[in-house]
Order: C-alpha cells, then sequence, then structure tokens
C-alpha cells in the first residue's frame, strides 16, 4: 500500500508545474503577453498533447530558458573572442552577441516544437491503443455498463496507456469539476489529435444523446479498427521485406565485393585516393558494416508497431 502510494506520489510531482516555471510566469508575464496572439497553435498544441502546463506559463518558461541560454551563448563567444584570433577584429567584438542571439533562437524554436512533437506521438499511440480498447469497451457495454461506467472501468486500469490516462481525465472532470458525461468527453475532445480516436469519442457522444445501442456502436467500430490493423501490419510486413533486400545488398553482399575489389586493386596500387588499402578495410570492417547495423535496427524498430 505505501509502495503503490509512492509511486502514484512521484506521478503526480512529474506531472505538476516546476517551480521554476512558476518563477519564470511571475517575472515575465506581463512582458511576453503580445507573444499569446501570434502563439495560439502552439496552445492548441499543448492542450492535444495533455501537457500539464497552461499555455501562458509555457510562454514565459520559454522566454526564460531562451534568455539563459543567450548568455550562456554570449559568454562563450565572449570567451571564444579571447582566445581565438578572429579576422576581421569587427566580426570578434560582435561574437558573443552573435551566439547570443542564435543560442536565444535555437532554444526558443526547440521549445516551441516540443508540444507539436509531443502532439504527434500522442496520436501514434493512441492509433495503435484503439484496436485493444475497443474490444473491452465493447465488452463492457455488453455486460450493460453505461458510457459513464465503460470510461470508469478503463480509469482503473493500471497502465499508463494514453486512453487509460484520458478515462481518468473524464472521471476526474465529472466527479470532481462536477462536469456532465457530455461536457467532460467534449473536453476531451477538444485535447485530442484529430484522428480515429476523437471520431471514436464524437460517435459515442452521438450514440448516447440520440439514445442508440452502445454496444452495436462499439462493435461496428471494433471490426471496422481490426480491419485497419490488420491492413496497417501488411503494409509493415510488406515493408519489412523491402527492408530484408535491403540488408542483404548493404550488410552482405557489398562487403563482400568491396573486399574483393580492395584486394584486385591492392595489386596494382598499395594505396587509394592517398588511403592505404588496409586502413581502408580496417575501416569497412570496424566502422561501415557496424555503423550500417545499427542503422538498419533502429529503422526496423520505427517501422514496427510496439503492440
Amino acid at each position: 500500500m505505501n509502495l503503490a502510494g509512492a509511486k502514484q506520489k512521484n506521478k503526480n510531482n512529474e506531472e505538476s508545474v516546476g517551480q521554476i516555471h512558476v518563477f519564470s510566469y511571475k517575472i515575465l508575464n506581463e512582458h511576453v503577453k503580445f507573444l499569446h496572439p501570434k502563439l495560439r497553435t502552439l496552445e492548441k498544441s499543448i492542450k492535444q498533447a495533455m501537457m500539464p502546463i497552461p499555455f501562458e506559463v509555457y510562454v514565459a518558461s520559454m522566454v526564460f530558458f531562451s534568455m539563459i541560454a543567450a548568455a550562456c551563448g554570449a559568454v562563450m563567444g565572449f570567451v571564444a573572442s579571447q582566445f581565438i584570433n578572429i579576422q576581421p577584429a569587427s566580426i570578434g567584438l560582435i561574437l558573443p552577441l552573435l551566439t547570443g542571439l542564435m543560442l536565444f533562437g535555437m532554444t526558443f524554436g526547440v521549445l516551441q516544437a516540443i508540444p507539436a512533437i509531443r502532439v504527434k506521438n500522442r496520436a501514434s499511440k493512441l492509433v495503435e491503443e484503439i484496436p485493444h480498447f475497443i474490444g473491452y469497451m465493447s465488452t463492457l457495454a455488453t455486460s450493460g455498463l453505461t458510457l459513464e461506467g465503460i470510461f470508469k472501468a478503463i480509469a482503473k486500469e493500471e497502465t499508463d496507456e494514453d486512453i487509460v490516462k484520458d478515462a481518468r481525465f473524464i472521471v476526474r472532470n465529472i466527479d470532481i469539476l462536477g462536469m456532465d458525461l457530455i461536457s467532460a468527453i467534449k473536453d476531451l475532445i477538444h485535447r485530442t489529435p484529430t484522428g480515429p480516436y476523437s471520431e471514436l469519442l464524437e460517435g459515442a457522444i452521438v450514440t448516447v444523446q440520440s439514445g442508440g445501442d452502445l454496444k452495436e456502436y462499439f462493435n461496428a467500430t471494433a471490426k471496422v479498427q481490426l480491419e485497419e490493423k490488420k491492413m496497417l501490419m501488411q503494409k509493415t510486413t510488406e515493408s519489412l521485406g523491402s527492408v530484408a533486400e535491403i540488408y542483404t545488398i548493404l550488410l552482405i553482399v557489398f562487403p563482400l565485393l568491396a573486399v574483393i575489389m580492395l584486394s584486385i586493386m591492392g595489386i596494382m596500387s598499395p594505396d587509394l585516393a592517398g588511403f592505404d588499402l588496409l586502413t581502408l578495410m580496417n575501416i569497412l570492417t570496424f566502422a561501415v558494416i557496424p555503423l550500417s547495423g545499427v542503422l538498419m535496427l533502429v529503422m526496423m524498430d520505427t517501422m514496427v508497431p510496439k503492440r
């Protein structure tokens, strides 16, 4: 029991807004309000990524961290100008300013891109989880549970899937914020990337409001999702077949041909383009082939569904 409580406490700490975000909001919010209308897409991304930080706080944090990066860049530029003889001298004088502005822009751009990246990751996770949870929803609906009961049952699952987190979000809206079921689900739809999952939630709302049969709705949706999952698996299998051919050519045929060619060329000349042929063989054996193998593994890992 204590262990479970400790895990829940750590989880809450990880999802809470940090003190540095609060500090940056207090000192910069009044000065960065002019950025709010220009970053409305960022506000939407923060909501859809389910990031536990308000938009205004995140904007202030972006500027704060960018200013810190700019100060570090200016110091690095100043140190570099003192130890490196930069010509012309005018560039050396403005180097701290240039490095500071460069790091400011890079940091601001990276922080602005993080919510959009998290939205894409969340969308891909939801697409992977839907075929597995839709059957569970159909079973719960068949047992006579209402839509609210279905979400409460899913919320009790001790997993970290995004659909379980969304179910907990709906239950929180109902039990703590006092929302009705439809308003709670609509609030979640506004925080969900456009795709099959948002369509599933919208269809569930329409079914409930029209007095339809949830069991039939989830059964029909499950069939569609399973067919799409089957088509995705077929495409993945075909893609893996192409990767296997690339693997054969890149890591089996090419090294053999390269060694044979270098061996034959070694009879006529001891080097190639200024490099010793034995050195080239060592580079091929201990660098090119292992690196290519790692790249192939990474490529296959990104192509294969995680569940």
